[in-house]
């Protein structure tokens, strides 16, 4: 986990949006290796180990190979141009993280991304069943197949005003996000200026019963 990269995590847990306190065991420029992430709020403690912070019990998915072609689909699509930004790339995306990497200096973090792809380089891994970010915290986003609406709307939600996502065509567009570009298998979306960047209130069965 690239130390940076700490300030724009937040505490999974259901509370106001919490900064994380982290406790290094051992790092390698500026990667953390060995560690713990605590919230000051529910005081949860996150390990971070082999450089992954493991939010989430959440079992990756065999490794894929990486392609030159989807690296730089995702690349030009998110217009990562700037050294200053950072990408949240979920599921198999994360598979072409490095090369995604030499082809734009901007830092990625990886939410569950397959087996094989390790922290370093301006590469970071979180385990976790929804992106636990600050809100407008990212430069842009890609959602995999078979992405959960819960993650859909973490990942929206951690978008600057007029960035860009990235999601597979069987997830609708998010709201607050305008569809700019369309294939057979991905839709590109810019957060509009000035829309609301905290995730939406998912209802529970019980919150729904007492709403009516």
């Amino acid at each position: 986990m690239l130390l940076p990269l700490v300030d724009s995590l937040r505490c999974p847990n259901q509370h106001d949006e919490t900064w994380l306190i982290a406790s290094i065991e051992a790092i390698e420029d500026r990667d953390i290796k060995t560690g713990t992430l605590g919230c000051p709020t529910c005081l949860a403690e996150f390990r971070i180990i082999d450089g992954v912070v493991q939010f989430a019990d959440v079992q990756r998915a065999p490794f894929v190979a990486p392609s030159d072609e989807e690296a730089t689909r995702i690349a030009a699509v998110l217009d990562l141009v700037d050294p200053r930004m950072v990408a949240v790339l979920q599921g198999e995306w994360g598979a072409h993280a490095p090369i995604v990497r030499s082809l734009t200096p901007a830092a990625l973090l990886l939410v569950n991304p397959p087996e094989g792809i390790v922290s370093g380089d301006g590469i970071s891994i979180v385990l976790a069943d929804r992106a636990p970010l600050g809100a407008a915290s990212m430069d842009g986003a890609a959602a995999a197949e078979g992405v959960t609406t819960q993650m859909v709307a973490s990942l929206r939600a951690s978008l600057r005003g007029g960035r860009r996502m990235v999601g597979p065509v069987s997830v609708d567009v998010p709201i607050f996000l305008t569809e700019i570009a369309r294939d057979d298998e991905i839709w590109v979306a810019q957060l509009d200026a000035g829309a609301i960047t905290s995730a939406p209130v998912l209802l529970t069965p019980r919150s729904r019963k007492e709403s009516r």
